[in-house]
């Protein structure tokens, strides 16, 4: 993970995009949606992916709101760290542990075993469901 204050150059300052947030936040509840059809014995490594991405979503939608713009996932999770302290250390950890094990899926073709996400589908199903409350949060606050 790239500390936040260590991400200019991979980072740029834009206009709050609303309208950008809400369409990450759609595609996250539809991607939720095709991901609980999956069988967890034979998808394990799309499943895995999959919520990886939505916690990729969710957090590009909050940099979104707040007027910042990166491709690096890394720098993503620099700013979950830095600006939700909602987040603890162990959860900003997990999600980039979440960040390698997808991008050895990717390029790669690594096999996530079942075991993993037998372990840890608490975790990640708490982390995306605390992202999405905090990004509906703030939607709503930019409509007061």
């Amino acid at each position: 993970m790239k500390e936040w204050k260590e991400s200019k150059d991979d980072l740029r300052e834009v206009t709050p995009d609303r309208e950008m947030a809400e369409s990450l936040l759609k595609m996250i509840e539809i991607r939720s949606d095709a991901l609980k059809l999956l069988d967890a014995k034979k998808h394990t490594s799309i499943i895995v992916d999959g919520y990886y991405e939505i916690i990729k979503e969710a957090i590009t939608a909050l940099m979104a709101v707040d007027g910042y713009k990166t491709t690096s996932h890394e720098v993503l999770i620099g700013y979950l760290k830095e600006f939700h302290d909602a987040f603890s250390d162990y959860e900003i950890r997990f999600i980039d542990e979440m960040r390698k094990i997808r991008n050895k899926i990717n390029y790669k073709g690594f096999f996530v075993k079942e075991d993993y996400l037998r372990r840890n589908m608490l975790e990640i199903k708490n982390i995306t469901s605390k992202l999405t409350a905090i990004l509906k949060n703030r939607l709503r606050e930019k409509d007061q």
